[in-house]
């Protein structure tokens, strides 16, 4: 299973450096496309997306998850939004159990 990163130009360069698979873009209408290209491949199995552009399509994103458990979507900190969530809770919601 393959993990890809949607987001940022200056972000996805990280990810890239540590072995993701990235799509960089720089709208949330282009994040909407590139999560339509992801999900069509079918050795991705975690998709980190970029917050700055996904809480602009929070019901695009919702409905994502509802419709297909995988890949895991999971919103990561961007550069403008900060690390609010606790990462353990997220797991936990995740993987369905208690962590």
């Amino acid at each position: 299973m393959k993990v890809f990163f949607i987001g940022d130009p200056m972000l996805a360069n990280g990810y890239r450096l540590s072995g993701v698979d990235v799509k960089q873009v720089k709208t949330p209408e282009e994040m909407v496309s590139a999560l339509d290209d992801v999900y069509k491949i079918k050795e991705a199995g975690i998709v980190l997306v970029d917050r700055d552009y996904s809480s602009q399509i929070k019901d695009k994103i919702e409905r994502m998850r509802v419709k297909q458990a995988i890949p895991v979507l999971v919103e990561m900190p961007g550069r403008k939004t900060g690390a609010d969530t606790d990462l353990k809770s997220m797991v936990g919601r995740i993987m369905g159990v208690k962590v």
